[in-house]
């Protein structure tokens, strides 16, 4: 086990990364451990150090210990673009609470990782390498699914395991609760490391398996690109539209798909739902796409899941299994004799309570 010796001092940076994460003021932070407002900012900006009565307060509130405060744990640095995936607009408050949560997976994943010589993923050599941004075609994104597939030897078939794909590739995937934060997934460079997390809470394993494909897609597609390029409004349009093309092509090949679609009624999506395990509306969309459902069709489609009140939920949503991440939970399994020790003694390294409310699935 790493010896972890404390710092010199109180990490202001760390009080602004938790009160960050909890989405709360300066203001709420100070009614809820009884000190001033005009200390809590004097304490972020490093004005002023906290005594240890103090730094216990805060540490009660944020559900740490006091410890966090003080030791050398950093905390991870974003080293690229952070990619979010939600559904409506989303204040810039919530963005940060997301982020910051993938941060505190990944403070916990690295101890782990760095524990048990677990190695992580670079970018494969098909993935672009530009830092230009422009609109790809669709043929590349085409041939970028299917290295991925031609990599692990998948076929033209279902993919029976989205989750364990992005494992294999190195990505660390984390599920979350983000509903409060109504963000489905996020992407994040941090310390040269991909993570990918995705709001498990609600959703049917369909939706998250293309979250997961769509994110993946921006990893490979799209992770030389600056943040200020990737949120221009023009182009942040046709890159989301292109990591949707992407998730589409990787879970349902031209050729496989085809080969199965030998009827478009409602009836036969069904059952291609099943087998397929995406969405009857991403079935739909696909089809259209490569040309085995006419317009007219996809319209008369979209109407009928408009009428039948499936556009938040559809038929067999509880029957498929959601694939969990299991790369941490295996290798805790099979390279240590008491997981629970490690994580008990990670929890103390960084400073975690062993009983804390803080979202961190392990």
């Amino acid at each position: 086990m790493t010896v972890i010796s404390m710092s010199r001092g109180f990490d202001a940076n760390k009080l602004i990364y938790l009160r960050e994460m909890k989405g709360c003021t300066q203001q709420e932070v100070a009614e809820k451990t009884f000190l001033s407002s005009q200390y809590i900012s004097q304490f972020e900006h490093g004005d002023r150090k906290p005594n240890f009565q103090q730094i216990m307060k805060m540490a009660d509130f944020f559900e740490v210990d006091h410890t966090f405060f003080l030791n050398n744990i950093v905390i991870p640095q974003n080293t690229g673009t952070t990619f979010y995936r939600k559904l409506q607009k989303v204040p810039k408050k919530k963005y940060i609470q997301a982020e910051r949560q993938t941060k505190w997976f990944s403070m916990f994943e690295q101890v782990i990782s760095s524990e048990l010589g677990l190695d992580y993923g670079r970018l494969p050599s098909f993935a672009n390498q530009r830092e230009i941004v422009e609109m790809l075609d669709e043929n590349y994104i085409e041939d970028m699914a299917k290295k991925v597939r031609e990599r692990f030897d998948l076929g033209n078939g279902p993919i029976s395991n989205v989750t364990l794909l992005i494992e294999r590739l190195g990505i660390r995937v984390n599920f979350q609760d983000l509903s409060s934060e109504h963000i489905d997934a996020l992407t994040d460079q941090l310390d040269n490391r991909y993570y990918i997390t995705v709001n498990k809470v609600n959703r049917p394993s369909v939706r998250i398996r293309f979250d997961l494909a769509h994110e993946l897609g921006h990893i490979l597609l799209h992770s030389k690109y600056s943040a200020e390029k990737v949120n221009n409004v023009t182009n942040h349009r046709f890159i989301e539209a292109e990591a949707n093309y992407f998730a589409g092509a990787l879970l349902m090949p031209a050729e496989g798909l085809a080969m199965d679609m030998i009827s478009t009624n409602m009836e036969y999506l069904l059952s291609l739902k099943s087998h397929w395990k995406v969405s009857i509306a991403a079935i739909i969309y696909r089809g259209c796409q490569i040309g085995l459902i006419t317009d007219q069709q996809a319209l008369f489609l979209r109407q009928t899941i408009a009428r039948k009140k499936w556009r938040i939920k559809e038929p067999y949503d509880d029957e498929i299994e959601i694939e969990n991440p299991t790369f941490l939970n295996s290798a805790l399994k099979y390279k240590t004799n008491d997981p629970d020790k490690l994580i008990r003694s990670i929890n103390t390294i960084i400073g975690r309570k062993n009983f804390s409310n803080l979202k961190l699935l392990t």
